[in-house]
C-alpha cells in the first residue's frame, strides 16, 4: 500500500512539474512584447542601381545614406552598390522583391519590367510638362494606382524619384523629319511599350539593359538611343551620339522601393528614419534632376553635339504615332486596366 501511495504521489509531482513548465511556455508565447515605438533596429540596407555617379539619383542616395546613418546614431547602415555592379534594374528591382537585396533606386521602365501592370504611366505623350507629372503622378491617382499595384507586388515605396523626358539621339544624322527615322537602330529600354513604339516610327529596335548601351553604341551595334540629356550626359552616350533631338516623347520617372517584408519587420522608430531620409533624398533629387537638364543639355552641346529643336512636322508624327500604342492592346493588356480605362476617359486621344 506504501509503494502504490508513494509511486502515485510520485506521478502527481511529474504532472504538477510538466504543468507548470506548460503553462509557462504558452505564457511567455502569449506575452512576448513587440519592439518599442522608440526602439532603433542595428541593420544594413544594400541598395541596388544602375545610376552612375553623375546622376542626381547618386547624389540623392548619398544624402540619403548620411542622413539616416546619423538619425539612427550608426545602427542604420545604407551601402550603394550602384553603377549597375549588381545587373540591370529589372534584376536588382526583382532581388529586392525576393529579399536578396533590401532596397533599390530604380525608374518607373526598371520596375514595370517586374511589376507591368505599373508600366501605363510609360505611355508615349501621357505627361506633355512637368505639372502634368507632378499632378497626375507624383501626387495624383496614377502615382496612387502605382503604389498599390508595387505593394501587392512586394514592395514598400518610399519615395519618387525622376529620370527625364526622353529625347533621341544617333550617330548618322540630324532628326528633323519622320523620314530621318526610317532604318536606325535604335536602342530601347527592355519593355514591350517602346519596342512596340519605335518599331512604328519605322526604325529598328533593339531591346537591352541601359548597362549596356555605351559598349553598344561604341561598338556601333546600335546607332542610336532615347534617354534624356541627364543620362545620355551622365552615361557618357554622347560622346558616340553628335546628333540628338528634343523630342520629349516619354516622361519616366522611378522610385525608392525596399522589399514589404523587411520593412514590416522593423521598428516604428525604424521605419521613420528610414522614410523621412528617403523622402527628402527624393524631393531634392527631382529638384537637381531639373536644374542638369539644362547644364548637362549645355556640357553637350560644348563637347560637339548637335542638339535641335523637334520640329512640328516630327512632333505631329511622333504623337500620331503614340495613339497607336495607347490603342495597341497587346502592349496595354498588362497594364493596370483601371488605370487605362481612367486614362481614356480623361485625356482625348485623337
Amino acid at each position: 500500500m506504501f509503494k502504490v501511495k508513494k509511486s502515485i504521489s510520485i506521478l502527481l509531482a511529474l504532472m504538477l512539474i510538466f504543468s507548470t513548465m506548460f503553462i509557462t511556455a504558452c505564457g511567455s508565447k502569449d506575452t512576448d512584447t513587440p519592439k518599442a515605438d522608440n526602439e532603433i533596429d542595428t541593420i544594413t540596407l544594400n541598395m541596388g542601381a544602375t545610376s552612375s555617379v553623375e546622376h542626381s539619383r547618386y547624389k540623392a542616395a548619398e544624402r540619403f545614406v548620411e542622413a539616416v546613418d546619423k538619425a539612427s546614431d550608426g545602427k542604420i547602415k545604407a551601402v550603394m552598390q550602384f553603377n549597375g555592379v549588381l545587373g540591370s534594374e529589372t534584376a536588382t528591382t526583382q532581388a529586392t522583391q525576393e529579399g536578396t537585396l533590401e532596397m533599390v533606386w530604380v525608374s518607373d521602365i526598371g520596375f514595370s519590367s517586374v511589376v507591368p501592370s505599373t508600366g501605363f504611366v510609360n505611355l508615349p505623350y501621357l505627361f506633355p510638362t512637368y505639372e502634368d507629372v507632378d499632378k497626375y503622378y507624383f501626387n495624383g491617382w496614377m502615382g496612387d494606382f502605382v503604389k498599390e499595384d508595387l505593394e501587392a507586388a512586394g514592395f514598400k515605396w518610399l519615395a519618387w524619384l525622376e529620370n527625364d523626358y526622353r529625347w533621341m539621339s544617333n550617330s548618322k544624322h540630324p532628326i528633323n523629319k519622320p523620314e530621318d527615322l526610317n532604318g536606325l537602330k535604335m536602342r530601347t529600354p527592355e519593355t514591350p511599350i517602346y519596342v512596340s513604339y519605335f518599331k512604328s516610327l519605322g526604325t529598328l529596335p533593339t531591346a537591352m539593359s541601359i548597362t549596356e548601351v555605351a559598349t553598344a553604341l561604341q561598338q556601333k551595334t546600335i546607332d542610336g538611343q532615347d534617354n534624356g540629356p541627364i543620362l545620355t550626359y551622365a552615361y557618357g552616350f554622347y560622346e558616340f551620339q553628335p546628333y540628338m533631338t528634343k523630342t520629349n516623347h516619354v516622361y519616366s520617372g522611378g522610385a525608392v522601393l525596399m522589399n514589404l517584408d523587411l520593412w514590416d519587420s522593423l521598428s516604428p522608430a525604424t521605419q521613420e528614419i528610414i522614410q523621412q531620409a528617403a523622402t527628402e533624398a527624393g524631393v531634392w533629387q527631382i529638384q537637381k534632376n531639373h536644374e542638369d537638364v539644362s547644364n548637362f543639355e549645355t556640357k553637350m552641346a560644348d563637347g560637339g553635339v548637335q542638339i535641335l529643336e523637334v520640329s512640328p512636322e516630327l512632333d505631329a508624327f511622333l504623337k500620331e504615332t503614340a495613339v497607336k500604342v495607347w490603342n495597341d492592346k497587346d502592349v496595354t493588356s498588362d497594364f493596370n486596366q483601371e488605370a487605362m480605362k481612367r486614362i481614356f476617359s480623361e485625356f482625348a486621344v485623337e
